[in-house]
């Protein structure tokens, strides 16, 4: 064998490698089928389940989810869209309700009216003065007046009034105002301040108010001695203004 039959040989190893390395692999054959012993069918083995990726949540989405049921105490995601944190707090509570401006209203003017005293409103001259009603026993025109002696000019005299004997009170000489001078319109007022009783005479009657403490102002600092002593304070009623008496004061005969 000569040199250029060995080179031929040579190279024709070299390509028939090559041509096996570039060729595709055969297919290969499927698993055997496994047979049970027992004379059933022929079974598969399963394949390997595939292994899929949970979805990931977005951070601010958890936290709202989180914050949910937190506040409406579920203890469990909600399966809905989420809810808004603020809206839960305020809803939590079905029985809890934001107080409005007409239930405020509506508290005031109930706890003004435990507090209201009723009064009997009367003229003296020009001037309306009042009376605590639970103090008035009765409301008499003016009749015969029996006067007696060495008594203050404001006490005019004694009256009999179902058996019993009242003092009569000139309230406007009471209160320094002049003088009394009956009139068809003019009344006495019986009224009673523990067991002290008396007629006050006054020149009409006007009405019966109610007023709450709110509206009851103390007695002017300008009044002074006994002016202030015989007021309990001021009234408001229907955009006018009323002298509460004191009424203990304006009994005691002795207080001049």
């Amino acid at each position: 064998m000569d040199i250029a039959e060995i080179r031929k040989k040579a190279k024709a190893g070299r390509d028939a490698g090559v041509a096996a390395a570039a060729a595709p692999l055969a297919p290969q054959p499927p698993p055997p089928i496994v047979e049970a012993k027992t004379g059933v069918a022929p079974q598969v083995l399963p394949a390997a389940p595939a292994v899929v990726a949970a979805p990931v949540v977005p951070a601010p989405a958890v936290i709202e989810m989180v914050a949910a049921a937190t506040i409406t105490g579920s203890g469990a995601m909600p399966a809905s869209s989420p809810v808004d944190p603020l809206d839960a707090l305020f809803n939590w509570n079905p029985e809890f309700s934001l107080a409005t401006e007409a239930g405020y209203q509506q508290g005031l003017e109930h706890r003004d009216e435990e507090d209201a005293r009723r009064w009997l409103t009367f003229s003296l001259g020009t001037e309306d003065y009042a009376l605590d009603i639970t103090r008035i026993r009765e409301i008499i025109k003016p009749r015969e007046i029996t006067e007696i002696p060495r008594v203050p000019d404001f006490l005019l005299g004694i009256i009999s009034l179902r058996g019993s004997i009242i003092p009569v009170f000139d309230l406007r000489n009471r209160l320094k105002l002049g003088k009394g001078v009956i009139t068809p319109e003019s009344r006495i007022i019986v009224c009673h301040q523990g067991q002290r009783g008396a007629g006050l005479l006054v020149d009409r009657i006007s009405q019966v108010v109610t007023l709450p403490a709110g509206r009851i102002e103390p007695p002017p600092a300008i009044l002074s001695g006994i002016d202030r002593d015989l007021v309990e304070g001021v009234g408001r009623h229907q955009g006018k203004m009323m002298i509460l008496l004191q009424l203990a004061s304006v009994l005691d005969a002795e207080l001049t």
